[in-house]
């Protein structure tokens, strides 16, 4: 009997990942169509579940647009922060689709590939942004914590050099509000340049 290898290869996965069959194939399907879902928590898994795709994306051979669905309550801004680097320098076009929220973290994600002639940005007309400054927890040894400190001191001040080169938010806005929750429409998102397009506004469809 002749062995099936794509099935082998998906049975594989499901006992890996303890994922079930049906959501498996939607997602298999979704990679067909070269588009990536990103709706969950920032943190150490991003790298297989978006980073991974993106670069893999980047280096076949097809000239077809990707497209990244992006709906994240934030996380890990240690975490995220390489996706950006990797979209600022994206190789091939790719559409974000911001469909209900990005926050905190989903904030940098979005505002990521500004200056990126093969990257845009859609929000619907209800989309929302946050952005707000992390909450940092520390404990142990003074000199250790003192440590920590100033190295997300440095963090700080990289993530707001970011927002005020990926955006058109002024750094009296940015100082403003930064330590509070700045929520932002999808209007106003627009207007200070984290988004490009509002679907349904601007454009019928994504292009």
């Amino acid at each position: 009997m002749k062995k099936n290898n794509d099935l082998d290869f998906l049975q594989d996965v499901i006992s890996y990942s303890q994922i079930d069959p049906q959501s498996y194939q939607y997602f298999y399907n979704l990679l067909k169509k070269r588009t990536i879902v990103f709706n969950e928590e920032v943190d150490v898994d991003i790298v297989e579940n978006l980073i991974m795709p993106l670069l893999d994306f980047e280096k076949d051979d097809s000239e077809e647009p990707i497209t990244l669905i992006l709906a994240t309550p934030g996380g890990s801004t240690l975490a995220g922060l390489s996706v950006c680097n990797i979209i600022d320098n994206y190789k091939k076009k790719l559409n974000i689709i911001i469909p209900n929220y990005a926050l905190s973290m989903g904030f940098y994600i979005t505002i990521a590939g500004k200056n990126n002639p093969n990257v845009k940005k859609y929000a619907y007309p209800y989309s929302f942004f946050l952005l707000h400054a992390g909450e940092t927890g520390a404990s142990g040894e003074s000199g250790s914590v003192k440590d920590l400190i100033c190295f997300y001191d440095k963090i700080d001040e990289q993530i707001q050099d970011y927002v005020l080169s990926h955006t058109s938010i002024t750094k009296e806005e940015y100082l403003t509000h930064i330590r509070k929750q700045w929520y932002l429409t999808a209007k106003e998102a627009k207007d200070l340049g984290v988004i490009d397009y509002i679907i349904g506004e601007d454009v019928s469809e994504v292009v």
